[in-house]
Order: structure tokens, then sequence, then C-alpha cells
């Protein structure tokens, strides 16, 4: 084998294990997402028209959350968890708020998504929906449910549990299974 040859099988090694290397370090670090529609308590709001029964706030975050450009805008309520982070966020100008919706406005959900950050491992569930107000049409997304970490370390496949959401008229207390969201 000539010299040429031995060199440019090297380089080809070389070149192939930089682009392997990337590779893996793409898939590792990057956010996973993987549909819920088919889980509970998703599920059953798929599809639906709700009627808000608090006051919501629409956002439109400078540095994106929910990675679905389909959904632009950020919807939450004050008895939301995040609530006060998002006030903050407002504060130091990362979050727009756009609109607030009074009572009885209407949205309808079109899907589910849960995200898993692929730097730290937390998962975090959207759905996403259309609210319809004055004429315009609001893309949101609403994080809804919260990972019990004790619940998971015990290997408890029911660990996650969801706040009061705009729509429910109580807080849903069961605990549910939710997938672990993967590339592909």
């Amino acid at each position: 084998m000539s010299t040429k040859k031995i060199m440019g099988i090297i380089a080809l090694v070389i070149i192939g294990g930089i682009v392997l290397f990337g590779f893996i370090i793409f898939t590792t670090v990057k956010t996973k997402s993987t549909s819920i529609n088919k889980y509970e308590p998703f599920k059953e709001w798929i599809g639906k028209t709700v009627t808000l029964n608090k006051e919501t706030v629409l956002f439109k975050d400078k540095v994106e959350m929910n990675h679905n450009s389909d959904y632009p805008y950020v919807l939450l309520d004050s008895l939301h968890p995040k609530w006060q982070y998002a006030e903050e966020q407002k504060a130091i100008g990362d979050l727009e708020e756009i609109i607030r919706f009074p009572e009885e406005t209407i949205l309808k959900f079109e899907k589910a998504i849960q995200y898993t950050n692929g730097v730290s491992g937390f998962s975090y569930p959207i759905i996403f929906g259309t609210i319809t107000s004055n004429g315009k049409e609001y893309k949101v997304g609403y994080q809804w449910g919260e990972m019990s970490i004790g619940k998971r370390f015990d290997k408890v496949e029911e660990c996650w549990q969801f706040h009061q959401a705009p729509w429910q008229e109580e807080k849903d207390t069961a605990f549910y299974d939710l997938p672990t969201a993967s590339l592909w």
C-alpha cells in the first residue's frame, strides 16, 4: 500500500471519528420530545374545548422553553407553580406579556408533548392548544405537571402529579406514569 492510501485511510478514520463524536454529543445534549397524547391525564383533554375558569396571561418567551415554533406563546395563571418565576422573568425582560384573558375564555387542546432536557435529564410535559379572542388566534403551550423526584428515585412509575389547571374545577390528586422523551 502506498503512503498516499495510508494517509487517506487515516484521514478518513479521523474525520469519521470526529463526525461520530459530534453526533454522540448532539444526541446527548439535544432536548428530546415524545407525544403524550395517549397518556393520562392528557388523553382526556386532547381534542376537547374547555372554558378557562381563571384569568390567564399569555407570554412570549424570548428564550424558547417549549421548543415548538408552531405554538410560540406561553400560557400561565396565577396558581401555576412557575408563576413567580414568570413574574421575575418578565421584570428582567426575558418574558413579554402579550395579553390577559378573562375567565370564560375558550381553549381548544390539540396535542401534548413530553420534553426531556438533554443536559439535566429533567422532563416537563406541555399541553398545546389554540385560544381565539377578539377574532385573533393564539397558539399556546401550557406546562402542566411535575415529577415527584422522591417517587422516581424509589422507582415508582406513577410519579407525575398535576397542579390545578385553569380549566379544572379542582386539583387531580392522582399520580400518573409518563414516558421519558427520546430522540427517536
